[in-house]
């Protein structure tokens, strides 16, 4: 009687052991959303190693698969990519400001300052001083412009462990935009609104130097209702709609 007791009493113990074991499980939830219940053992910079109930063998998945860990008690880490994780970019400045190298030969002067708000995502805003130039090519104008983007640059075509960006504000970028101008003269006033979508490069030196050149086309409409230029972007009249953008500018990173 006395030896059933110690077999029932243990059978129950390992029993609840096991039952614990089940409910109490942490989960990796993929990012295909598939969710591994397992008891995780280690998570080390890119990977997550683990062990399931059915299985005495750790396994390991790498952290670029993972989306998130849901431990058992209850509390939730989001897994990052290391090309996504922004503390990796610790070191690296995350403003510029540049200056449109040849808008003064238009008769403005153009300003823009750019910020990453995370890895692959940026916005930049750009102010021009209309009158404050050589006034070569128009007549004198007094005025400003002022423009809006939001800039997505390109991801790698493929992806390897430990992968990143060389600099945040580096690469070939798609931008769209929206472009604002209103001057006067002794002729009258022009106001003149464009949404543009822009291809550039933009390169960065030693964390310090940038060079950004683009190229954008879209719609605009007028006052004037003219061809022409308005200071950072041309376009048609309202026949012909279309308005176009390109420029180079250089910058310093802060």
């Amino acid at each position: 009687m006395k030896k059933t007791m110690i077999k029932i009493t243990t059978f129950l113990v390992l029993g609840l052991f096991y039952c614990n074991f089940l409910y109490s499980q942490d989960i990796i939830v993929t990012n295909s959303n598939e969710k591994i219940e397992c008891s995780i053992k280690e998570i080390s910079t890119d990977e997550i190693k683990y062990k399931t109930a059915d299985s005495d063998i750790i396994l390991g998945i790498t952290k670029d698969q993972v989306m998130e860990v849901i431990f058992a008690s209850g509390e939730t880490m989001k897994i990052e990519n290391a090309m996504d994780d922004i503390s990796n970019y610790a070191d690296q400045n995350k403003n510029v400001v540049k200056f449109r190298l040849f808008s003064p030969l238009s008769g403005y002067s153009s300003f823009s300052y750019e910020r990453c708000l995370k890895p692959g995502k940026s916005i930049e805003l750009t102010v021009g001083i209309i009158g404050l130039g050589l006034h070569v090519i128009r007549d004198a104008n007094v005025g400003t412009t002022f423009r809006v983007g939001y800039k997505l640059i390109k991801s790698p075509d493929f992806y390897i462990k430990g992968l990143r960006y060389g600099h945040l504000l580096k690469g070939l970028y798609f931008m769209p935009e929206f472009a604002f101008s209103s001057y006067s003269n002794d002729y009258g006033t022009c106001v003149a609104g464009a949404v543009l979508l822009n291809l550039g490069y933009q390169w960065v030196f030693n964390n310090t130097l940038a060079v950004d050149i683009f190229w954008g086309l879209g719609y605009g409409l007028n006052s004037n209702d003219d061809f022409s230029s308005h200071y950072g972007f041309s376009m048609g009249n309202s026949d012909f709609p279309i308005a176009s953008s390109s420029g180079f500018r250089i910058g310093l990173l802060f």
